[in-house]
Order: structure tokens, then C-alpha cells, then sequence
């Protein structure tokens, strides 16, 4: 499960390594290296141009949110909780499926966190309470400072209580798709704060 990450690079770094051909300058996000659910974070996505009367899909940087919000959904509000799709069964839930049929995107990162919990913390238990388990952060990043390209997917969501026109009333939204844990490889390190 990807529950936080890190998102350093800027658009301009990010359109060299993905070889994108359009993005909005304007919509530059600041390095963030506590990106949660519900954040705008940059997407990596093929899609004609809007308005541009060329079928071919053209490689977009474009910024949505983290919390896919399914098109058939009545309000955002479970947006939150869909930050991750089981790449397992992601073609068979009714949320994630018409979205993975067409809507498929890369997340790129620094990295991603990921909280262990020592096996010793797991049944601590202090005048007869159970204490909640101390975790401990680990941060997962490619080893040579490459860009981490996360599998997601995208969907467009329609605000109906806004008119047509309203900057607002399209919400493009996105999950990380995740799988099965491996074991962890060697050098992986407890993340230090800032």
C-alpha cells in the first residue's frame, strides 16, 4: 500500500525524463515530501488535446488529485479512501474498472514511505492496556536517485451542484495502482526527518 510519498522534481525535469509534449507551466507544484491523500500530484498521461481536432493522444504532464473519485459517483467524498487499487483485482472492482480500460496514467515520485512495526511493539501492553505499537518509517527509493514511476490510474468526475462553466466543475482524479509486497532488499533505510 502507498499511503504517503515524496514528489520533488519539478515539471520542467519531469517533461525531459517522460518525454512529455504538453504541460501548464502555471501549474507547478511546490516539492513535497509528505504527499498525502486528497494533494494534487503530477500525472503522466496519453490523451488527444481538448479542442484540438487531432485523435492522436499527445503525452501530458497534467496535476490531479490523489483519491480517484469514480465518474458514476453521486459525491467526491470516498475519494480519500481510494488511494490505492490492487493491481490483483483492480480490472474487476466497479470503482477502478472503466478507469484501468482507458484511463491509465504514471505517478512519478522520489519514493514512497512505508511503517513497520517491530514484532516486539506489535502485543506491548502497559498496566493491563493494550499501547498502541510504535512504527517505524521506511522510506523506498530507487537506489540511483532515478525518478520512481508509479503504475495509477485517472477519472473524470462531474460536480453537478456547479454550473458548466465553473473552473470547478471537473474534478480529474487519481489512484496508485499496488500489489503484493516483496521482500525487502537490502539497503533499505529507516527514514530520517528533515
Amino acid at each position: 500500500m502507498c499511503g504517503r510519498y515524496a514528489s520533488s522534481r519539478g515539471p520542467e525535469d519531469l517533461a525531459g525524463i517522460f518525454e512529455i509534449e504538453k504541460y501548464e507551466p502555471e501549474e507547478a507544484l511546490a516539492p513535497d515530501f509528505n504527499v498525502a491523500p486528497t494533494k494534487e500530484v503530477y500525472a503522466v498521461l496519453d490523451r488527444p488535446l481538448k479542442d484540438a481536432g487531432d485523435p492522436r493522444p499527445v503525452r501530458q504532464l497534467r496535476t490531479l488529485k490523489w483519491g480517484l473519485v469514480p465518474s458514476w459517483s453521486k459525491t467526491p467524498e470516498g475519494g480519500a479512501r481510494m488511494i490505492n487499487a490492487r493491481a490483483e483485482t483492480v480490472h474487476e472492482k466497479p470503482s477502478y474498472r472503466r478507469a484501468f480500460t482507458s484511463r491509465r496514467c504514471v505517478i512519478p515520485a522520489d519514493g514512497y514511505y512505508e511503517w513497520v512495526t517491530a514484532p516486539e511493539e506489535r502485543q506491548l501492553e502497559v498496566e493491563g492496556k493494550k499501547k498502541r505499537p510504535r512504527k517505524q518509517p521506511y522510506f523506498v527509493t530507487p537506489a540511483d536517485g532515478s525518478v520512481f514511476a508509479m503504475a495509477g490510474l485517472y477519472e473524470f468526475w462531474r460536480d453537478r451542484t456547479l454550473p458548466d462553466e465553473h473552473p470547478l466543475a471537473w474534478w480529474v482524479t487519481c489512484t496508485v495502482i499496488t500489489t503484493e509486497a516483496e521482500t525487502a532488499p537490502l539497503g533499505v533505510a529507516p527514514a530520517e526527518g528533515p
